[in-house]
């Protein structure tokens, strides 16, 4: 290949990461060599299946010498991409999932656009859902103009309707190999933070949704808290759209539920936590509960809630209600008066806290071996579900989750720490 024929058309490598997809790969192989682009690569690395899918590969390393595959036991599908990664020769590359598919023309669209714009750091067009025979559903919904901003709102990018440019990758380092659903979004944000995103105005490829596939099992219980994750990890931030779709979805589980995964995932960013508790693995507290409390100046504590059980009275008939002395920093700030059962409280803290000793004093307590029980030698007191210090945001939300959650689109689009900075 000549000179002016190498720059016009680039050795493109397509990585197929793979497993246990033989009823697919025979379609996405095949979908990928009708191109007729005359200078391309294609490489599955197969994580070891079992189901059929390495004969077909073999087949194809028979029939086509600018095939490879490999087929291995590997740590899941950001492993087998960053090994496709490391092998690939070309300076462009798309990545196709083993169940996905090329339309007619789409590496040679995609390649034509790097070469005309070399502004773009990687090109994306439009692409289809389609069902398990690959069959259309509906359009995927691709916005035209995506830079950075627009990737920290949502990602309207469809995965395998994407080609980049291997220098870019360079730049931007492997895919992250501890995300195992969102790594295609946080690796565009990773781009777009180093060249520009061009768009394609044509059908490129087609995501296939099936039973077994990732985009419809595992969004809400993997995918969503990783583009959380990685959202905060990229922007510092995490937009609204985000937040209230995991929010809507989990509402169910109950205010204290959401604020604690919100704090563990850090969407308010370096809020007070604790540092050392005295409360046991199995969540009951002794007579004098001690807490302290670790924060930042700039982040003071406005509430610490407590949620659990006042169930002494099980053991024992004679408990009934609880009384109990908050103190912080051996200051009385509250008391407290808990009926039998379930209690939810909320104990106002000095507003400059940043950090702090809390201690909770109950008037009662039992020991299981003392009154033969049990075994269990403790003192114990309340049986506390989680204890969550919250900032003046945290509190405010909270309280929208628990008497107007109706309302809480409104506030997230209005709060700052919830907003996009570079």
């Amino acid at each position: 290949m000549s000179g002016r024929q190498q720059a016009s058309f680039p050795l493109v490598t397509i990585v197929t990461p793979s497993y246990q997809q033989a009823g697919y790969i025979r379609e996405t192989i095949e979908s990928i060599w009708s191109q007729n682009y005359p200078n391309l690569e294609h490489l599955v690395i197969d994580g070891g299946s079992t189901d059929g899918t390495v004969e077909i590969l073999k087949h194809y390393a028979r029939k086509e010498p600018r095939f490879r595959y490999v087929s291995e036991k590997d740590r899941g599908q950001s492993h087998a991409l960053n090994k496709g990664l490391a092998m690939a020769k070309g300076s462009v590359i798309g990545w196709l999932n083993s169940d996905d598919t090329y339309h007619p023309q789409a590496i040679a669209r995609a390649v034509k656009a790097l070469v005309e714009h070399p502004e773009y750091g990687a090109v994306y067009g439009r692409a289809m859902y389609t069902d398990a025979g690959n069959r259309p559903l509906s359009p995927y919904p691709v916005d035209k103009k995506i830079g950075r901003a627009r990737l920290f709102d949502v990602c309207t990018i469809c995965q395998p309707a994407v080609f980049f440019r291997k220098s870019v990758l360079e730049k931007t380092g492997p895919i992250d190999e501890s995300l195992q659903f969102c790594m295609d979004y946080e690796l565009w944000m990773r781009i777009a933070k180093q060249a520009k995103l061009g768009f394609i105005d044509a059908m490129l490829a087609n995501s296939r949704l099936h039973e077994e596939a990732k985009t419809v099992k595992q969004y809400f219980s993997i995918g969503l808290p990783e583009c959380i994750r990685s959202s905060i990890k990229n922007f510092g931030a995490v937009s609204s759209h985000w937040v209230m779709q995991f929010l809507a979805h989990h509402l169910h589980e109950g205010p204290g539920w959401l604020i604690e995964r919100l704090k563990a995932m850090h969407v308010f960013g370096p809020t007070a936590g604790i540092r050392q508790s005295a409360r046991y693995e199995d969540g009951w507290v002794p007579p004098r509960w001690r807490l302290e409390l670790e924060g930042k100046p700039s982040r003071p504590v406005d509430f610490l809630l407590i949620q659990g059980e006042n169930n002494l009275h099980r053991l024992h008939g004679s408990v009934g209600k609880m009384h109990c002395t908050v103190t912080v920093d051996n200051r009385t700030v509250k008391k407290l008066e808990l009926d039998k059962g379930r209690f939810n409280v909320k104990i106002p803290l000095p507003v400059s806290s940043a950090a702090g000793h809390i201690e909770i004093r109950s008037h009662a307590s039992l020991n299981p071996k003392r009154l033969q029980l049990s075994d269990d030698n403790r003192e114990l007191s309340l049986l506390v579900k989680r204890a969550i210090p919250l900032s003046k945001a945290e509190a405010a939300l909270y309280e929208l989750l628990e008497h107007d959650p109706a309302s809480i689109g409104e506030w997230l689009m209005q709060h700052p720490a919830l907003q996009f900075r570079e």
